[in-house]
């Protein structure tokens, strides 16, 4: 069983509350302005590297955040960030 050494519950409520399919730009633009400041301020984050940051900041679709969105996954889970909080409805 994996040793979870931090929880970061809310980013993945950062990406529902923000999800918008019918408006791709505006979903995407209200995403980054929120989970930008909250990876730069959440101490489980405090090696990610600045390029993905740069990266995230920079998106301007679906596939360039998603493209970013998986190196968060993958840092996160090479330093054991558990992110398995589900928003409820």
């Amino acid at each position: 069983m994996r040793d979870w050494r931090f929880r970061d519950e809310e980013l993945k409520r950062i990406l529902h509350r923000n999800d918008n399919t019918d408006n791709e730009i505006v979903s995407v633009v209200k995403t980054v302005a929120e989970l930008v400041p909250h990876l730069k301020a959440n101490p489980c984050y405090a090696d990610l590297p600045k390029a993905i940051i740069t990266q995230i900041s920079q998106a301007t679709t679906f596939h360039s955040f998603n493209q970013a969105l998986s190196k968060i996954y993958d840092f996160a889970d090479d330093k054991g960030v558990w992110l398995g909080f589900v928003p409820l409805d």
